[in-house]
């Protein structure tokens, strides 16, 4: 397996982020509508609801992480590969990127996609174990 961290560039802050966010808002979303017509008050949504989110979201990370190690599904959401486009090197005055084009998630090569997805599961889960441990430490 690569190092992980040669993996990760500059391009690649951007699109986690945004898949970071979104995947804690749908987390959040799915979290909140099992408190109000799952759970009925007999469970802590900050403590188990917050836990199950953080644990699903590093199931997720986990399976990312097989991915990037060579780990292939077969008949499971068959994509043609990709050709892989040559990228410009980022460097300069700060004039010299007024027009530089920004790199969207569906531009990036399959293995820059999979190390956003993974780090992007890794951050949501972390923002969900926190409440989860913070609802254990107090009561």
């Amino acid at each position: 397996m690569k190092k992980m961290l040669s993996l990760f560039s500059a391009i690649m802050i951007r699109p986690t982020i945004y898949r970071a966010v979104t995947k804690c808002a749908v987390m959040l979303t799915v979290v909140l509508l099992w408190d109000r017509y799952v759970n009925k008050g007999l469970l802590p949504v900050g403590r188990d609801g917050c836990f199950v989110a953080a644990l699903f979201l590093f199931g997720l990370a986990w399976l990312n992480y097989l991915r990037l190690d060579g780990l292939e599904v077969p008949h499971l959401l068959s994509r043609g590969k990709k050709k892989e486009k040559k990228r410009r090197r980022l460097t300069g005055d700060i004039a010299d990127f007024a027009d530089e084009h920004i790199v969207p998630f569906d531009e990036l090569s399959e293995e820059e996609q999979l190390a956003c997805s993974m780090a992007a599961n890794l951050s949501s889960g972390l923002i969900f174990l926190i409440p989860a441990l913070i609802g254990v430490l107090m009561g």
